[in-house]
């Protein structure tokens, strides 16, 4: 038989007993004097079918302590019956449930799953066909919520500047160079313009550019421009007679006004030529 010395009736508590529509009225009679005998002052307690919970008309949160499958014969409890009692428990309210040794293996995981915390096992009697469970409410309301205080804000960057202490600088070992002393006497003197030019280029007369030139003559010499090699052009006669005058060209010579030539020769403009018609 239950033993209600394994609930906490507190003073002032609502209690809900719940029965099953196996269990004779006799019974149900005999469990609910036997737990009035037992309340604390001020304490009131309700009778529900289990069966018909869900259509009861208890508002959520109502009772301090709801017992359960107490009346016998001891039923199974599945998971809806007890997410229902769960509503009907104040925060913190205790359930105590009895239920058949054949599911006692999974009720706890049951009670987890519907809500229910602190799940543990009251006790066991020795015909081993019942076994009594104890679980809680949490300390909250169901779908109740919180404002979680997060602060946005970006905090200032603080920068590690790197410093001396004042100890630091008296330390014997400590050797400070003079700055005035890493410069010599020549680096203060002007260079000569001349000294900057450099050997070949334009106006130094020479027609090889130097074995470092950096004037850019090296490159114009062998037809580099902005660092690319360009492919020298060769200029093929179409109709082999260029070099005999204007009168012997074609209509796209490139020699076109220009005087007769030799073969191979290279073509040098007179002063006359040079000069503008009027």
């Amino acid at each position: 038989m239950f033993s209600v010395a394994n609930a906490q009736l507190l003073p002032n508590s609502a209690i809900l007993l719940l029965w099953s529509s196996e269990c004779s009225p006799e019974m149900v009679k005999n469990s609910a004097d036997d737990i009035k005998t037992k309340c604390k002052e001020g304490s009131s307690l309700q009778l529900e079918n289990v069966d018909r919970l869900k259509m009861s008309s208890h508002p959520p949160s109502t009772f301090d302590t709801v017992l359960c499958g107490v009346v016998p014969p001891y039923a199974n409890h599945d998971e809806k019956t007890l997410a229902e009692i769960l509503q009907l428990l104040k925060p913190s309210g205790q359930l105590i449930l009895v239920e058949s040794a054949t599911e006692a293996t999974s009720i706890l995981a049951k009670l987890k799953l519907s809500g229910f915390v602190g799940g543990k096992q009251m006790n066991e009697d020795s015909s081993q066909k019942w076994v009594e469970f104890s679980a809680y409410k949490p300390n909250y309301e169901v779908g109740s919520s919180s404002q979680l205080k997060i602060s946005f804000k970006k905090k200032p960057a603080t920068e590690k500047v790197w410093s001396l202490d004042a100890d630091d600088m008296l330390d014997d070992d400590l050797e400070l160079i003079d700055d005035s002393n890493l410069l010599q006497e020549e680096d203060f003197k002007k260079p000569n313009p001349e000294s900057l030019l450099a050997p070949c280029g334009p106006g130094s007369g020479k027609k090889k550019a130097c074995k470092n030139c950096t004037c850019g003559l090296a490159d114009e010499l062998e037809g580099i421009t902005n660092g690319v090699k360009l492919k020298s052009k060769t200029v093929t006669s179409a109709c082999g007679s260029c070099y005999l005058g204007d009168a012997f060209r074609c209509s796209s010579c490139p020699y076109l006004g220009m005087p007769a030539f030799k073969p191979g020769e290279k073509i040098q403009l007179t002063d006359r030529q040079m000069n503008v018609d009027k």
